[in-house]
């Protein structure tokens, strides 16, 4: 639960269904061709635009609230000050189980998350038309999304870094033990700023692989812990 409560702290985030599978060269907001220069690091991974509008509708509403950062703070490499437009995003998610159908709605509320059900259109994993069937559907950040089959819905989720086959957690509103078939998809995401560009490449190489955040396994922000501590040893 105080895993949860923590990613909630960067929300209200709406997830577009078609991030994981969008066409890299295709601009994720307007869906027209994508300007190279126009980009931005999302788990290691450059994600372009078309224009500057569409890249300041990813971070403010479609995908990051970045807003919220009042300052670009400490460089988690270096510890020197950072520039809010040398950064990288940083995209989490985790599987939300419930133990009844109105616990989901409570946990929305208090979230800040939007309740939203557009029906089924077109598969997010395969591009075929989308179906309103028993398994074909998850919700993610209140949102309902729909899949062509029951295979699609696992292949998004581990997409996400997220296994489909966790064990079921507790209910994070009730307490009580939570249930498969009540589930909620929570995305969350921040902005990790840095002073440099060659301090955001380490962070980069440390933190994130095949587009998945790993938890900083092999260092990145243990650098800086390990510079100092290299500096007291001398």
């Amino acid at each position: 639960m105080k895993q949860i409560a923590l990613a909630l702290v960067a929300l209200p985030l709406l997830v577009l269904a078609g991030d994981v599978a969008a066409d890299a060269k295709k601009c994720p907001i307007s869906g027209k061709d994508a300007n190279k220069d126009i980009s931005l690091l999302v788990n290691g991974q450059n994600v372009a635009f078309c224009c500057k509008n569409c890249l300041k509708a990813y971070q403010g509403k479609a995908f990051i609230n970045v807003a919220k950062k009042d300052a670009p703070g400490k460089c988690p490499i270096s510890g020197n000050d950072a520039k809010a437009e040398c950064k990288a995003i940083k995209k989490t998610a985790e599987l939300v189980n419930f133990c009844c159908g109105n616990c989901p709605k409570s946990f929305a509320k208090k979230g800040g998350f939007e309740p939203k059900d557009d029906g089924p259109k077109k598969c997010p994993v395969s591009g075929n038309p989308a179906k309103d069937a028993d398994g074909t559907s998850l919700v993610i950040n209140g949102k309902k999304t729909y899949f062509c089959c029951k295979n699609c819905p696992k292949a998004y989720l581990k997409k996400l870094g997220v296994n489909p086959d966790q064990k079921v957690t507790p209910c994070p509103v009730s307490g009580n033990p939570g249930k498969a078939e009540h589930s909620f998809v929570l995305v969350a995401s921040e902005a990790v700023n840095f002073c440099c560009g060659n301090c955001r490449k380490k962070y980069v190489e440390a933190n994130f692989k095949d587009g998945l955040f790993t938890g900083g396994k092999g260092g990145g922000d243990k650098a800086k812990e390990k510079k100092k501590a290299k500096k007291v040893k001398l």
